[in-house]
């Protein structure tokens, strides 16, 4: 049983001025005088809840804010998740890439129960800056910005030994990573009755075909040059500030593999239709440009190109798994899904993504 908090409404004033005095976040003379837990709307997610501590302090100051990451309780999805042992790397990332990191909150502290699959991530509120909302979609301009910093992150890690050290994150085509396959299979029918109204019938035999591509597409992701893949690089996960400043959260899934998989995703998935068609040749090339002003110099554009087709076509996996915890009933949720699956077959079709399927 784990000795951490499971939610973030059982947090107390005891736990968390133990907690911020360990890690250094609050001095020794500092307490914790009340500690509330406010709603922050859809704050349960698939893999956990995200919720927002309101902080008072005696003997000292402290973070007013504090946002508050806990995984799910729920057994059968972690069950399904453990093999990809995502709560430990996001917990591991925190500890030991994100310091060296500018493009990502704050960790105020990381408490970590690894033979338990626990964590509680006490993390920077990021309220203050301009939350990404991928039902919208984003406009040129803050596309570039957020291609420009996943460039950045791409590139301090591109082909390093550095990468060797993090024994923990599994490469992007590890066993783990391959449990999408039978998820993905078992998923499908279901999506397609769900989204009849939005799947175009052309693109059926290639849903169809995708599920037994799915460790060929993961091992040519592996083949690239190796960097670390934020994995799930779209506009929820992004805060825009005031200039060309993006932050990035939630590494539950970073992965070591081939960046171009983020590029792919963000492009096919959280860009309207209309703006990808117009600004995508450009897009693409500042992202590119951005690696090799960073220090990557072996990395072609051509075959920048061609890994981007690999991963438009891939990120095709996530409508799919989406259907498996989607709310039918939410407006929102169903507005958000329609209009992702409309833009990621259109990239599929532009990018005549079917030649890609074994």
């Amino acid at each position: 049983m784990t000795t951490l908090p499971t939610s973030t409404a059982s947090v107390t004033a005891e736990w968390l001025t133990t907690t911020l005095r360990s890690s250094g976040a609050i001095t020794a003379a500092t307490s914790v005088a009340t500690v509330e837990a406010q709603n922050m709307g859809a704050g349960i997610g698939f893999m956990g809840e995200v919720g927002r501590l309101a902080v008072t302090y005696s003997g000292g100051d402290g973070p007013a804010l504090i946002i508050c990451k806990i995984p799910t309780q729920d057994p059968m999805i972690r069950g399904m998740l453990g093999p990809a042992r995502v709560f430990e790397r996001e917990a591991r990332f925190y500890l030991e890439i994100a310091p060296q990191l500018s493009v990502v909150p704050q960790a105020y502290s990381v408490s970590a129960e690894y033979d338990t699959d626990n964590y509680v991530l006490l993390l920077q509120d990021l309220g203050h800056l301009r939350v990404g909302d991928q039902s919208v979609g984003v406009n040129a301009q803050d596309a570039m910005n957020a291609l420009k910093t996943v460039a950045r992150l791409h590139a301090e890690f591109w082909e390093s030994p550095r990468l060797d050290a993090f024994d923990w994150m599994p490469p992007i085509n590890g066993e783990g990573m391959k449990i999408g396959a039978g998820i993905y299979e078992q998923s499908l029918p279901g999506f397609l009755q769900v989204f009849s109204h939005a799947v175009d019938a052309d693109m059926v035999p290639l849903m169809e075909q995708f599920g037994s591509n799915v460790h060929q597409l993961l091992d040519r992701f592996a083949a690239m040059p190796n960097t670390i893949v934020h994995f799930d690089y779209r506009l929820d996960n992004l805060f825009f500030g005031d200039g060309d400043d993006v932050f990035m959260i939630d590494f539950q899934t970073s992965s070591k593999g081939g960046g171009a998989y983020d590029v792919a995703y963000l492009m096919s998935q959280s860009l309207p239709i209309d703006v990808r068609k117009e600004h995508e040749a450009a897009l693409l090339k500042g992202y590119h440009d951005e690696l090799v002003a960073h220090g990557v110099t072996t990395y072609p554009f051509a075959q920048f190109l061609e890994d981007y087709r690999v991963g438009v076509l891939y990120s095709w996996i996530i409508p799919v798994f989406a259907v498996g915890t989607l709310d039918s009933s939410s407006e929102r949720a169903m507005a958000l899904w329609t209009e992702v699956i409309k833009r990621a077959q259109s990239a599929m079709r532009d990018h005549h993504v079917t030649d890609l399927l074994k």
